[in-house]
């Protein structure tokens, strides 16, 4: 921390040697926490002159019955649309069945300021927080709030273990892929996977050779893309040049594969009869291409109602544990196989 900084709870923790959650239960004096530690955490925040937030600790006792839907504003203006408004969907239902009033906040990466005023003024008691992969940061600016914050989606393979998280099976999603093309007979398969280093897109691909694996069956080409049609239309171009023999192909989201779809059919390939394809999300795209996509259906909704339980579940218990939950993915079989 340098010398200008505010102390924030993660340092405070750090200097107790305790988790951020220990610490975030220590300054809210819950019973639950063992009485030195306590008092540890209490000498570590003095000692670094730590200030909590004297609105966001009035947000534990739930006093204003409503609670902040998170969405990354640029997702709603563009094709990522479904990937964040079924989790809301499905976050609202659920709160609305317990009485409780969603409020729909816009996270503008170019200035978070206004959302970060917003969570720390006394105007909700707890966030759900769809995540993407721009909004990365969020995780160390609201996972420091003094309220609770259930993420839906995990970025990033190390997060905070303090911190709540819901995501789709992920690797289990492309073991399903791998293992829907190999049993229609397909042995040169290449993949078009999402950004390096962006947790999803990596544990689609880790799941995707693992299955490859257990069949005795080498890889073909990886291309990444970016999740968008136009970068799986230049994945699959890239993999037919590197191996023109390729005949299944699995695309980390469903508009690269829908992207790919065209180029194929484009160099005069036919799917499935010469190329079998397997996509990601089971959108409406999925339904609507020609030919209609096999893919991996992640449970959007149910993502965001998941979120919304835990985060509620927490305003009635604060010193619950963090939780990881993993959602299963499913294959819905289409004619692109």
């Amino acid at each position: 921390m340098s010398p200008t900084a505010r102390p924030t709870l993660l340092d405070v923790a750090r200097a107790a040697g305790v988790s951020r959650a220990t610490a975030s239960r220590a300054l809210a004096g819950l019973p639950s926490v063992d009485a030195a530690l306590a008092r540890r955490v209490r000498d570590a925040a003095a000692d670094l002159d730590y200030r909590t937030n004297t609105a966001a600790r009035a947000l534990r006792s739930g006093a204003t019955g409503s609670v902040a839907l998170v969405a990354p504003s640029s997702e709603l203006e563009g094709q990522g649309g479904p990937f964040v408004g079924a989790p809301l969907r499905g976050a609202t239902a659920v709160l609305f069945a317990r009485s409780v009033q969603p409020v729909l906040l816009l996270d503008d990466a170019r200035d978070r300021a206004p959302l970060l005023r917003h969570l720390t003024s006394g105007h909700v008691d707890a966030a759900v927080v769809v995540l993407q992969r721009e909004s990365e940061p969020l995780f160390t600016e609201l996972g420091d709030l003094p309220l609770p914050v259930v993420f839906v989606g995990r970025p990033r393979a190390a997060m905070d273990d303090a911190l709540t998280s819901v995501d789709s099976d992920n690797y289990g999603g492309g073991r399903l892929a791998a293992r829907a093309l190999l049993e229609a007979g397909r042995r040169r398969v290449a993949t078009i996977a999402g950004p390096s280093g962006y947790a999803p897109a990596d544990e689609r691909t880790r799941g995707f050779r693992d299955e490859l694996a257990a069949w005795d069956v080498h890889p073909g080409p990886v291309v990444h893309g970016s999740f968008s049609m136009s970068s799986g239309a230049s994945a699959a171009a890239s993999v037919l040049r590197r191996d023109p023999a390729v005949d299944g192909l699995f695309a980390g989201s469903d508009l690269m594969a829908l992207g790919a779809l065209r180029v194929l059919a484009a160099g005069g390939r036919r799917v499935p009869e010469d190329v079998s394809v397997v996509g990601f999300d089971d959108t409406v795209v999925a339904e609507t291409c020609d030919p209609p996509l096999t893919s991996v259906r992640q449970p959007l909704r149910e993502l965001g109602a998941r979120a919304a339980e835990l985060v509620l579940d927490v305003l009635r218990d604060p010193g619950a544990a963090p939780q990881h939950v993993l959602l299963p993915t499913t294959l819905t079989t289409r004619e692109s196989v």
